[in-house]
């Protein structure tokens, strides 16, 4: 059995889109490691590690749940007029004011300066306006349109940066700036996109606040656990800006941004997954869900066993070429977190299946006992081995998340067959 067969078409033209994204973050990753001293860096690394959280919560939570819930409907009913649009962008407009109230007490906690704070809250509040709007095109299977906007996102970047290099030394607050320009100039394109749909009626939207309440009643379970998943990240740099030094945080900073590079695939794969696992035939059908997931693992393990063996090896000769000798101590951090790629990897398919089974407030649970013990881990190894203790500390909590969430989906998935 080909491959195609477990991973829909569309995948193709998702991951050529997140490629040239990738290609693109390398380059910008690259550049500001060689740019920026250790304690810019720092300092970056919480920015935009605090930008993400956000864009997690306000963004990307609204949006899973918007791609499950639109996906549905439309599959349903294709007359059905897109009312989420305005409810979500509402949503991120009232967490971009809570934020900004906040801002001084969050930079104090996290050892910044208070523009860093400032600029992280802004980039993630327009990431999230984004995110918003590629998940309009995601819900209706327009991957290329998102990909369009996400590469613009990182050709507007890149620019950017390239012009703070020239015009101000690669200061870090120019550097800050181009992040946040490149986010409205991303905003700007992926809303003219949606306007052009509607103007030439291929999307219908309405204003429709009684569909809204629906939306947030059904999904509210699937957003939380969506903003438990996103705290990790915020978590691992909060405490080891806490408990560890500058240079760790600058160093696990470093790790992370390759361990994205890894995770490729990632995004493509679950971008298309979640989509196909929102249609009513595979809601309908818990044995075809199974039976999806089966072929999953057994397609998947030995290619992804294989990925993560060369980019563990590859570290130790790559690493010193692109980002000097000042960040040799993120080479064991890096490695620790492919094994959680392998995992992210093998184990895709569990976040979908188990929305799929409309066990939201279970997928919740699961993700907050995976944060506790990200928690914990981190409050225990961090003094004793710096940025390593937080990559094992993430690396166990989620394996921990990815199996909990499988096993569920094969009891439940068993349960629910007997039962029928």
């Amino acid at each position: 059995m080909k491959i195609k067969q477990v991973i829909p078409r569309d995948f193709s033209v998702v991951t050529m889109f997140n490629m040239a994204a990738r290609a693109l973050q390398l380059v910008v990753t690259v550049a500001l490691v060689r740019i920026l001293s250790v304690e810019d860096y720092a300092s970056y690394t919480v920015f935009f590690t605090t930008s993400s959280t956000i864009l997690g919560i306000a963004g990307q939570s609204i949006a899973l749940a918007y791609v499950r819930y639109n996906t549905e409907r439309m599959t349903k009913d294709r007359a059905y007029r897109d009312s989420l649009i305005f409810i979500s962008h509402a949503i991120n407009v009232a967490c971009l004011v809570l934020l900004l109230v906040g801002s001084y007490p969050m930079a104090e906690a996290m050892g910044v300066a208070h523009p860093v704070m400032l600029a992280a809250i802004v980039y993630g509040f327009l990431l999230g306006t984004v995110q918003l709007n590629i998940a309009f095109f995601q819900s209706r299977e327009l991957y290329a349109k998102s990909g369009v906007v996400e590469n613009a996102k990182q050709l507007t970047l890149l620019a950017c940066i390239a012009l703070a290099v020239v015009l101000a030394a690669g200061s870090l607050e120019s550097i800050l700036a181009s992040y946040c320009f490149s986010g409205l100039a991303c905003f700007v394109i992926s809303l003219t996109m949606i306007g052009k749909l509607v103007r030439h009626g291929d999307a219908a939207i309405a204003v429709d606040f009684k569909a809204g309440r629906e939306f947030l009643a059904v999904s509210a379970w699937l957003i939380l656990y969506s903003v438990a998943t996103q705290l990790y990240n915020q978590a691992n740099i909060t405490m080891l800006a806490s408990f560890g030094s500058t240079q760790a945080v600058a160093e696990f900073g470093v790790a992370s941004k390759y361990f994205n590079m890894v995770l490729l695939f990632l995004p493509s794969i679950k971008t298309v997954l979640r989509v196909r696992m929102s249609k009513a035939e595979m809601t309908e059908s818990t044995e075809k869900q199974r039976e999806f997931a089966i072929k999953w693992f057994k397609k998947t393990t030995v290619p992804f066993v294989a990925l993560v063996a060369i980019c563990c090896v590859g570290a130790q000769l790559v690493f010193p070429v692109l980002n000097g000798d000042g960040y040799d101590a993120s080479i064991p951090m890096f490695q620790i977190l492919c094994i959680n790629a392998f995992s992210a990897y093998v184990f895709a398919p569990a976040s979908a299946l188990i929305m799929s089974l409309n066990r939201y407030g279970l997928q919740f649970a699961i993700a907050l006992i995976s944060l506790a013990i990200n928690l914990v881990g981190n409050y225990l190894l961090i003094p004793l081995y710096g940025g390593i203790g937080t990559s094992i500390a993430t690396t166990i909590s989620q394996i921990a998340l990815n199996v909990m969430m499988t096993v569920v989906v094969f009891r439940v998935g068993a349960k629910s067959i007997k039962l029928g």
